[in-house]
Formats: structure tokens, sequence, C-alpha cells
């Protein structure tokens, strides 16, 4: 879970020839932790959210007990288009370097097949591996993060399996229950949705791993409940531990606007990093 994470949506004017329209973005730092004192690592994620575009960046650094035993640095990007409020992804990609290992993955997504970069490339894709049908059908980990986020906003209520391909790992994570509470915890103060969180390996697992199944326990996904807000930003994801649990949790949020000029083949997605948004905090 800790190599995932998010977004909103906003609104299209039109004037001449150009089309002019704005980009929510949210700037969410996130912090690791273990039986709720020992820090594990910090992460940053940074989306911007448009009606027909959306770009995500995430960086994450272990720390603390985490780094000792095994350090980890972690850059990723996605992007790709809005539709009917949910997004689409076109490209991921990942630099990640762990136990003096790097692996680069670039993902491309066409109308037809999913075309992939790695290095190095992996040794063994599991059994069964991915299809590419099952590629297809599937989000990268980061835009997976916005859809989530997107979903819970839109609909208020925990429900919905969103499938997900790595480069090689395909799985799901299911959203169910729901209870609203209240969350203040440093990032954000407000109303939260309580989500229960499954995890359900499909394919490219190994067979004497059992699959990848009963790895990771039946966890928890809480969202902000911003008023007025069609995205609904993640705040914290849980998992048990035999002891406690293992939390990654929201220590800041910034919210703002971007606006955006598109033409007639609609907004560049470069204009969504590049143009510097004003951002003040969550509430």
């Amino acid at each position: 879970m800790g190599r995932w994470f998010f977004a909103t949506l906003a609104g299209l004017l039109v004037w001449g020839a150009a089309a002019f329209a704005r980009a929510d973005v949210y700037l969410l730092e996130f912090e690791g932790r273990a039986y709720g004192v020992l820090g594990l690592g910090r992460a940053t994620v940074r989306i911007d959210y448009g009606d027909n575009l959306y770009t995500v960046s995430a960086s994450l650094r272990s720390a603390g007990l985490l780094a000792f035993f095994e350090r980890t640095t972690l850059n990723a990007s996605a992007f790709g288009d809005v539709v009917e409020g949910m997004p689409s992804w076109r490209s991921y990609v990942l630099d990640h370097a762990y136990s003096a290992k790097r692996r680069q993955i670039r993902l491309t997504r066409h109308p037809d097949r999913v075309e992939a970069f790695i290095a190095p490339i992996y040794r063994l894709w599991g059994d069964p591996p991915a299809s590419a049908r099952q590629q297809l059908d599937s989000q990268d980990p980061l835009s997976s993060f916005v859809a989530l986020g997107a979903a819970v906003g839109r609909s208020r209520t925990c429900s919905g399996a969103f499938p997900i391909f790595d480069g090689r790992f395909h799985y799901r994570l299911e959203l169910s229950g729901g209870r609203v509470t209240r969350f203040d915890d440093g990032g954000f103060r407000g109303q939260v949705l309580r989500c229960e969180l499954a995890y359900a390996p499909v394919a490219g697992f190994e067979a004497d791993d059992g699959g990848g199944r009963g790895r990771i326990p039946r966890g928890q996904m809480w969202f902000a409940l911003v008023e007025g807000d069609r995205f609904a930003p993640p705040v914290r994801v849980s998992s048990p531990l035999p002891l406690g649990e293992i939390a990654v949790v929201l220590r800041q949020m910034r919210r703002g606007r971007v606006a955006v000029e598109a033409g007639s083949e609609g907004m560049d997605a470069s204009l969504l990093t590049t143009n510097a948004p004003a951002l003040w905090p969550g509430r």
C-alpha cells in the first residue's frame, strides 16, 4: 500500500477561440507509523485534477526503524484523462531504490495494449502472469489513489472495486462499510468517511507465495469530506499488525486552484504542473 498514493475537479469557461479551465490542486504530506509511535518515513503527493486531465506525482523516503532495515526512496508520476469524473490513465513512471537495488518502470497505456519498459526486467512474472486484458482494464498505482478519492467524493459512500497493475502485479482494492467520524490529526480537521479496505491479489504472484493471498489483512482507508469538493482526499490508510497497526497518516494538506488554458485539443497536461497555484491549508 505504501507505493501508491490523490485529487479533485474544477470548471470550464469558454471565451473567444480558446477555452479556460480550472484545476483543483492538492498537496498532501503523509507520515508512516507502526504501533502508533514508531516513524517509518514520509511521503508527499501532489494532485492536479481538471475537468478533462489530471496529473499526480508522489515521493517517498523511508526513515526511522524502516530505514534501519531497508533504506527506500521512491519517485513516481502519472497523468491521464478525466472521463465522467473519473481518472483514465495514459502514462505511469516509477523510480524505486531499495536495499541497494534500483528498478525503473514506465507504463504507457494505448487503446489496445499497455506498453512497458522495466529495468532491470523481472526474472519471474507470476503464475499466472497478468494478462493483456487485465493490464488494460486496470489503473496504475498512482491513478488508483486518485480514483479512490474521486469515487468517494462523488458518492460519499464506501463502495467499488479498483483493479491495479504496477508492471508485474495485478490486484484489486475494494471499499466497503462506511462510517462518518471526526478527524483531527494535524493535516485535516473535519469529518471523514471511514471505509473498510480489502486487498485482493489477482495475477503476477508466485504459487509458492500462496499467490500473494493472506499477506495483507483487511485494513481501513479514511477520506476527508470537504464541503463543496467533489474529491475526497485520503487522510489515513492502515493495516493491522499482531500487536497494533501500521498506518500512513496525513500530516499536512494544502488545497488550491490554478487556471489553465486549453485550445481545441483540451488542456495541456504540462500546464497542470508548471502553473504554480496559490495553495491554502486544509480545513
